[in-house]
């Protein structure tokens, strides 16, 4: 019997929101060319008319990209942040299908699991080691609701580093993701590409760009998969999407685009390996590092994630000529998830007597323990999120005197609904062996009534104004700032009773920005910055009701800061790029779970602070070798807490080092002959889980390679090998569990192009 159920969703009435925005039109014409000190406003460089073609639009030295993020204009290279790209280039050559298998290219993020009806399952990162629940941008507009994104329409993904409340708006405490959709070019293209293999594996992606006229585009990605993981049991996907899109003014001052989303999901969910002790006082570490089969899972038939996904978004640009542009981003969205989970885990004891009885006491005297079940994870949910948001975006590049100026400034509102309802499973599930979950594997239990709901209603308005100023030709200065009006309105309860829970919240809240930025050479940028951002009390109500348990109007938002100083340097006329950066995070006011009620969360004035080094290369070495890697050193440590024990300790989920490397080498091109040979390697040292650190997972690493070749001008066959030293790594993180990546796999694709 398939694991995934198939449910008819369509696709709601969505009404066309119109709108000004900059986004991908300003693309090719954001970065500033250096002006002579004595240059005037009637003087100023024209502005430049984006590239409109996509064929070799893009460097292979990522710096020289735009960063797709109308409140940073520019390139990433003159962006004083770090900012890691995953390009088109290397998402076509390792084959990757999500956006967790785009970021395994970016050192210093760890993914995370959900807690069932406790917390919130899907895409769950964190980046230099904060939570990034609510940061993943699409276009520069946020992607609201929590789900496993596929890739099909990526043109690339960047990853934005450093506490970043002005670019992105609340939370952002590590950052951002944004990623960047294929979008209509005035060339006509038509693309697929048909991939099998172990799992068993099967997927098929078509690109088709269709040129209307010499101002018009068309341009349609379609994707449909069904999949097993290799060595992993009853992991089981089937998932497609469309996604059509149009750009009118193409190659001219005004741009108007509007695209449109379905996708719809349907997979199992893993909720992971149990953490086991081997002995009393000892760290734990996930059941599989003791001998368990690592291919074991602990759920039942009804875990599982459905989710349909629908997003419109409509952009307008508009430059002036003058040094003046103008843009407008509108999006809605809906979001519908119907999920259940099984997180299954095995606990200790505090004294011998109590070790020897538990779980992990009972495994190393050869027993076959029975598991417990996690909080939050014995009932199914619905949940919906609706959504829309508008981001209008002004840029003035002037001179004043001798000064050269550019000013950024605009208006963010976004207005989000979340409504979640839970059911128990009636018979009471039960329970589960360490050794032997297969025997409940095929369980498929009915439902009772709802009985809880959970329903959140916020509004965030932000204002947002930067100021770049250059003192000299390669010397400025910048500042800004953003500020925020955050209303939430939160009921939970037993549905048809009154509720429980009913707050309302409204608070504002200013997230500065200021540095300065030395240019030598327009292939050379260092920079000092220093940034911060905000996460009001409530943002997460819904999905982590223990912040609800304990509040009150006493709670403050949490604060975050950033410094760093980086470089940017271009090498070998720009197709090389390196960079470099130390920094330090640290977050104040903290909400951390009250160690006398596992069930509300209190602020305590934990500090938690992380200092590091990042390094990273991209680009061509040779107009053969492409290289694509990066390393991150994470010192992370809690500097104050309530829990004595706790301070000194290292923050979990936050690796000390973690490294990745993906390189390619053309062979005999443009021959009958040509090959590509590929590899790459995405390694992170061992993580602790808790913030006691009693419990940890090992060090990951994983080898892939690839080689292709190009039978004609319109024929290519790729096979892609992954995880080819067969070793236990894992992808996703919690407290008491980890889940088990997938074993070696190797995956064939032909793709096409005419």
């Amino acid at each position: 019997m398939s694991r995934a159920t198939n449910r008819s969703l369509s696709a709601p009435n969505t009404a066309l929101v119109a709108g000004l925005s900059l986004g991908a039109a300003m693309a090719g014409g954001m970065a500033f060319a250096p002006m002579s000190l004595a240059q005037t406003a009637d003087t100023a460089a024209p502005v430049v008319v984006p590239e409109v073609s996509v064929t070799g639009a893009r460097p292979a030295n990522q710096l020289r990209a735009p960063t797709g993020n109308t409140r940073l204009p520019g390139s990433i290279q003159d962006t004083p942040q770090t900012i890691n790209v995953v390009p088109q280039e290397v998402l076509r050559e390792q084959n990757v299908t999500t956006l967790e298998q785009a970021l395994r290219n970016v050192p210093g993020i760890t993914s995370t699991i959900g807690e069932g009806n406790g917390g919130v399952t899907g895409d769950q990162f964190r980046i230099r080691g904060f939570s990034s629940q609510n940061d993943v941008l699409v276009d520069g507009l946020r992607d609201f609701g929590s789900y496993v994104r596929d890739a099909f329409t990526y043109e690339d993904v960047q990853v934005l580093k450093g506490a970043s409340g002005f670019a992105i708006g609340t939370s952002a405490i590590g950052g951002g993701i944004n990623i960047n959709s294929r979008m209509p070019s005035l060339e006509n293209r038509y693309s697929a590409v048909a991939t099998g293999g172990m799992g068993p594996f099967a997927r098929f992606t078509a690109d088709i760009n269709q040129r209307i006229s010499e101002t018009i585009a068309m341009r349609l990605n379609v994707m449909g998969q069904s999949s097993s993981l290799v060595d992993r049991d009853d992991q089981d996907t089937r998932r497609w999407g469309v996604a059509p899109s149009i750009t009118f003014g193409l190659g001219t001052p005004t741009t108007f685009s509007v695209e449109y989303l379905h996708y719809e999901d349907r997979h199992t969910v893993d909720s992971g390996m149990p953490i086991v002790y081997s002995g009393l006082g000892a760290i734990g570490r996930p059941a599989s590092e003791h001998g368990v089969r690592r291919s074991n899972f602990y759920g039942i038939e009804n875990d599982r994630d459905e989710t349909t996904v629908d997003r419109l978004t409509a952009r307008f640009a508009h430059s002036f000529g003058n040094g003046l542009t103008i843009n407008n981003d509108t999006r809605l969205m809906r979001v519908d998830r119907d999920t259940a989970l099984t997180a299954a885990t095995c606990g200790t004891g505090a004294t011998r007597t109590a070790y020897l009885a538990s779980c992990s006491g009972q495994l190393f005297r050869g027993l076959n323990p029975t598991l417990a079940y996690g909080g939050g994870s014995n009932a199914p949910y619905n949940q919906v999120n609706e959504a829309i948001q508008n981001i209008t975006t002004g840029t003035a590049r002037f001179t004043t005197g001798p000064l050269r100026h550019e000013l950024t400034a605009g208006i963010d509102i976004a207005h989000e609904t979340v409504d979640r309802t839970a059911s128990p499973y009636l018979p009471t599930r039960p329970t589960v062996n360490l050794l032997t979950p297969e025997t409940n594997n095929a369980l498929l239990l009915g439902t009772g009534a709802a009985n809880n709901r959970r329903q959140t209603e916020s509004t965030n308005l932000g204002l947002f104004l930067n100021e770049r100023l250059w003192l000299t030709q390669q010397l400025s200065v910048f500042g800004g700032f953003r500020w925020t009006k955050f209303n939430l309105d939160y009921e939970a309860g037993t549905p048809g009773s009154a509720p429980s829970q009913n707050f309302n919240i409204s608070d504002n809240f200013w997230d500065p920005r200021a540095g300065v930025i030395f240019e030598p050479a327009p292939n050379q940028t260092f920079y000092y910055s220093y940034s911060t951002s905000t996460t009001p009390p409530g943002t997460f109500f819904t999905t982590f009701p223990a912040s609800a348990a304990n509040f009150n109007s006493g709670f403050e938002p949490e604060r975050n800061t950033n410094h760093e100083i980086g470089a940017k340097i271009g090498l070998f006329d720009n197709r090389l790029g390196l960079t470099a950066a130390l920094f330090q995070a640290e977050k104040g006011n903290a909400f951390v779970q009250d160690p006398d009620d596992p069930t509300s969360v209190v602020q305590s004035g934990d500090r938690q602070r992380i200092r590091g080094v990042e390094v990273g290369v991209t680009g061509r070495i040779t107009p053969e070798w492409n290289i694509n890697a990066a390393y991150t050193y994470l010192d992370s440590k809690t500097t104050e807490s309530s829990t004595a024990a706790n301070v000194g300790r290292r923050l979990q989920y936050v690796p000390e080092h973690a490294a990745s490397l993906w390189t390619t080498y053309d062979i005999a091109r443009d021959t009958p002959y040509n090959v590509t040979l590929g590899a790459g390697i995405t390694w992170r040292s061992q993580v602790f889980l808790n913030a006691d650190n009693t419990a940890e997972v090992p060090a990951n690493f994983s080898f892939d390679a690839m080689i292709q070749h190009r039978l004609n001008d319109k024929l290519t066959v790729r096979v892609n090998g992954y995880n080819l030293t067969d070793r236990t790594n894992y992808e996703a993180l919690f407290s008491n569990r980890a889940v088990v990546s997938a074993g070696r796999t190797v995956l064939v694709s032909l793709a096409a192009d005419f």
